[in-house]
């Protein structure tokens, strides 16, 4: 025996809301069809049932004793349904957010960080932009900005992640060439970086002795911080460069500190976003994994 067709899934809904409602006017406004279209629906269920499932008494309806029946057996494979479609849009409906940031800090910081972000904030979907010019963030959209050092902070929410140091840093073969004394340092092997000058006077790191006077710095010049830090790398000079860029290649014995600002820095690593972005769910987001962090 061919069994019959079953109605269609926007009758048994038409039949559901009608059913809660008490009204089909009321369904027909709730499932954004006509008056006519809801009863005809409905009309296709009592078909399929050979059953009324409505006591009709003017323009107000009563479930009859089958209606009763139908709306018990119907309401949790509607529910179950309804629930497997909604976890499919939201895998598929990443919110997206937009980065912008120094390529130096996405380089050290944000990008070995992905694999985590992407597994606490899966629903995020990251466009990172770096660039050296501040940048407005763009008004009512999911964006935020990591800033370096000072800035109008005007209709923007900060959240700051971290203080810096600066330090000094060359290979450990650059450290036999030259020595790690200050004073020792070729004006031509001191790196230079546009927007972070070297300071008048240097305390080696660990020996204990005063100041030493630094010659004017007379090396390559880079507008980008990680770049500086490359240069380093392949022996190319000595950089004063932030502590937080040369972590890593420190601790892998790639770079050697040979000395420290006296102070933290007062420029700090900011987390922005404007006010009238900041309860966008990605926005949000973003902030708690980052404060986390910090």
């Amino acid at each position: 025996m061919t069994p019959k067709t079953l109605p269609s899934l926007a009758a048994l809904q038409s039949f559901e809301a009608a059913a809660r409602l008490g009204s089909f006017t009321k369904a027909a406004v709730e499932r954004k069809l006509t008056h006519s279209a809801i009863s005809r629906n409905i009309q296709s269920v009592e078909h399929w049932c050979g059953e009324t499932l409505f006591d009709r008494k003017g323009p107000k309806v009563l479930l009859s004793a089958s209606g009763q029946r139908l709306r018990q057996r119907l309401s949790e494979p509607l529910q179950a349904l309804h629930a497997a479609l909604e976890l499919e849009e939201v895998a598929a409906a990443k919110q997206p957010l937009k980065v912008l940031m120094l390529s130096s800090i996405a380089c050290t910081w944000l990008v070995p960080l992905l694999p985590a972000f992407a597994r606490a904030c899966p629903q995020v979907q990251l466009s990172v932009e770096t660039g050296y010019e501040i940048v407005s963030l763009p008004p009512l959209q999911p964006a935020v900005a990591i800033r370096f050092g000072h800035f109008a902070r005007a209709g923007l929410r900060c959240q700051r992640l971290w203080f810096d140091r600066l330090v000094a840093v060359a290979s450990p073969d650059w450290v036999v060439q030259h020595g790690s004394h200050a004073a020792q340092w070729p004006a031509h092997q001191l790196l230079r970086h546009s927007h972070e000058p070297w300071p008048a006077r240097l305390t080696v790191e660990g020996l204990g002795t005063a100041p030493v006077r630094l010659t004017v710095a007379d090396g390559f010049e880079f507008n980008d911080a990680l770049l500086l830090a490359q240069a380093a790398l392949m022996g190319c000079g000595v950089a004063w460069v932030r502590e937080s860029l040369v972590q890593g290649f420190v601790s892998e014995g790639r770079l050697q500190v040979l000395a420290r600002s006296e102070q933290v820095s007062d420029k700090a690593v900011w987390l922005v976003c404007r006010e009238d972005t900041a309860d966008l769910g990605a926005v949000r987001a973003f902030f708690a994994w980052a404060t986390r962090l910090s």
